[in-house]
């Protein structure tokens, strides 16, 4: 399971995976945002299915 960390900053959602924090996306909405995390992870994992996971 892939773990990320979102934050808004300036009315735009950012994010990151926990495993690469210096690769951020940055999005219009929460959703956009986690699409686009999806993508970044399947990205990094060869394009096997990716389940995200919110941390604190």
């Amino acid at each position: 399971m892939t773990k990320y960390m979102i934050w808004q900053d300036q009315g735009k959602w950012r994010g990151c995976l926990q495993s690469s924090p210096d690769q951020q996306v940055q999005a219009e909405s929460f959703e956009e945002l986690q699409f686009k995390l999806g993508h970044l992870s399947r990205e990094r994992t060869g394009d096997k299915p990716v389940t995200l996971r919110k941390i604190a």
